[in-house]
């Protein structure tokens, strides 16, 4: 069990050492990706793939190891590494992200359609042009079904988006401020908005930090950093398998990635099974850790 004595530094002083890791290692990363978006002009999809893993690598892995082992000596239990999960978990997780489906993308349907005031145009089409940006990017990378392609997307897209993300924001950002006084349920709220917002999608920001909350709260119930992992990765993992069949068995129907408004009972239902399934996980949570 890791004790305050364990820690060094205050709060202040270890939010400002991830910062500054971060902001220097997502440096590196920019400067990596240029070079390399360069020297693979012909390349682009081969190029974004290999800039996704340095971004994970990088500017999501090193900071939070290197900020975790200035912090303690115990950075694997800084991270929650060291507690496992089990079968019932895992099991929880996907049937939470099949029930919550109508939810969410009703949610994520509501928030791609939102509209400005006039004063606020320019700023809106400033937005969805990044976005649109990097919807086509995503597509771009997504475009190519062979199977070595889906495995390749997998593993970046679904696992080294999912595993660096959880170890940064869940792992290390949310561990900091819950060991060092933060509300536990402020620091789920601050991060989940902090992950939301340096994804910097307007237009999918309230459905990201939903889901950011939702991973927040999966390590806070468990006290395992590999159950949001392993939710994260199934998340965007289902996504770019839903990409790759559409594209590959339905190539006359152009994948574009928009989400759908379901019906009213749809929505309504998902939310009741979602939140009977969240405090089930929550309840078997308690009672394992009260066993441990």
């Amino acid at each position: 069990m890791l004790q305050k004595k364990d820690l060094l530094l205050s709060l202040s002083q270890r939010l400002i050492l991830l910062g500054c890791l971060f902001i220097f290692c997502y440096g590196i990363t920019m400067v990596l990706v240029y070079v390399l978006s360069g020297m693979l002009a012909g390349k682009p999809v081969a190029a974004m793939r290999i800039g996704a893993v340095l971004q994970d690598v990088i500017a999501f892995i090193l900071p939070s190891v290197a900020a975790c082992m200035m912090i303690t000596r115990k950075p694997a239990e800084l991270m929650c590494l060291t507690k496992g999960i089990n079968l019932r978990q895992a099991i929880y997780v996907v049937l939470l992200l099949v029930i919550s489906l109508p939810a969410m993308e009703s949610l994520i349907y509501l928030n791609e359609n939102i509209s400005f005031p006039e004063s606020m145009r320019e700023f809106a089409r400033m937005a969805r042009e990044m976005e649109d940006r990097a919807s086509a990017a995503m597509l771009e990378m997504l475009k190519d079904t062979s199977v070595i392609s889906l495995i390749l997307n997998l593993l970046i897209v679904g696992v080294g988006a999912g595993v660096s993300e959880e170890l940064l924001f869940r792992g290390t950002f949310q561990r900091i401020l819950t060991t060092g006084g933060v509300n536990r349920h402020v620091a789920v709220w601050l991060v989940a908005l902090v992950f939301s917002a340096l994804h910097f999608q307007l237009f999918g920001f309230a459905p990201r930090v939903l889901l950011g909350a939702y991973f927040g709260y999966l390590l806070l119930w468990s006290g395992s950093i590999w159950l949001p992992m392993l939710a994260h990765t199934l998340n965007n993992s289902i996504f770019v398998l839903t990409a790759w069949y559409q594209m590959r068995f339905h190539p006359e129907v152009p994948f574009s990635g928009d989400s759908t408004l379901w019906g009213g009972w749809q929505i309504v239902s998902s939310v009741v099974l979602t939140s009977i399934l969240l405090i089930s996980l929550y309840e078997y949570c308690t009672k394992r850790n009260n066993k441990a």
